[in-house]
């Protein structure tokens, strides 16, 4: 009876672990948009994100360095990007206690991916919650 009792439990939360993380309509009461993003905040606490980046040229971003801050918290010195283009980040409660509801990661690329040299800019929110995004060189300046 242990036993089954056991497998129940290690059943019930990997299932519960399992769920798709809803994200939040915005819609035009921006009150219930508001709870709805503190409550996601609370949601991803700990929760382990993956991203796909690609370049300004449309090619997965693979094995290369990324700078990243989470609501103006500075992350790491760098990190690097997959053999895949993904990136993997934990969402750790140091990281979001600086966000007020929605939770923003800037990601930046390496030296020489735009014009002049430039660095390339990325941008995630809670309120997209994009899998996907594309590196950028329009927002520098």
């Amino acid at each position: 009876m242990r036993l089954f009792f056991i497998i129940y439990l290690l059943f019930f939360l990997n299932a519960s672990k399992a769920q798709e993380i809803k994200r939040c309509e915005d819609g035009y009461n921006s009150f219930e948009t508001s709870e709805c993003l503190k409550n996601l905040k609370n949601k991803l606490i700990n929760y382990e994100l993956s991203i796909k980046i690609f370049d300004p040229q449309n090619k997965l971003y693979k094995k290369k360095n990324i700078y990243l801050s989470i609501c103006k918290y500075s992350v790491t010195s760098h990190k690097y990007s997959g053999r895949d283009g993904t990136i993997e980040i934990t969402l750790k409660p140091k990281y979001l206690k600086n966000c007020e509801a929605l939770i923003s990661i800037d990601i930046i690329s390496e030296y020489g991916q735009c014009i002049n040299g430039k660095y390339a800019i990325a941008n995630w929110n809670s309120l997209d919650m994009n899998k996907l995004i594309y590196f950028s060189c329009s927002n520098l300046k």
